[in-house]
């Protein structure tokens, strides 16, 4: 099992572990647990990736708010951060390729994610996640994981205009 499959695993288990979420805000859940409706079989009202349009922007939201809160980390010449703001990170983008596909998240096994087509994607974003994952709290990953969610934007929103 390679690294950034246990890595993953782990964080997986975590997730699902976290168990039911009262909610009045979309967001709360997203930002406990972005992966919370796909997991949660109670929340069967809520299928964001049946309404990729109207849910994956608030993924695209829950990053830009740990990117804010991993900022000052960086700016106190700290060279790492909290490994599960970066792993809450790298689901919400998971999260967002298989929205985007209209498909729930099953798992993020490592190499089954790998063997998938996605219709919205950034480039090489396989071999980058994994680089992220080497080394998740290190400030080079989190500017890769930034620019891996920039353009996932780029690719989400043309890929919604393209559906219209």
């Amino acid at each position: 099992m390679t690294a950034a499959n246990e890595l993953l695993a782990s964080y997986e288990q975590y997730l699902r572990s976290l168990g039911h979420i009262d909610f009045s805000d979309i967001k709360e859940p997203l930002r406990i647990n972005p992966l919370y409706f796909d997991f949660c079989e109670t929340t069967q009202d809520i299928l964001p990736w049946e309404n990729s349009g109207k849910y994956v922007p608030y993924l695209f939201q829950v990053w830009e708010e740990t990117k804010e809160s991993l900022l000052p980390v960086f700016q106190t010449r700290k060279s790492r951060c909290d490994q599960n703001d970066m792993l809450k990170g790298i689901v919400c983008l998971l999260a967002s390729f298989h929205w985007t596909a209209g498909e729930r998240v099953i798992s993020v096994n490592w190499s089954e994610l790998t063997k998938k087509s996605f219709p919205a994607k950034p480039i090489n974003w396989a071999e980058r996640v994994e680089f992220i994952l080497l080394k998740p709290t290190q400030y080079h990953c989190f500017i890769q994981l930034d620019e891996l969610f920039t353009e996932m934007k780029k690719h989400f929103y043309k890929h919604h205009a393209m559906k219209r």
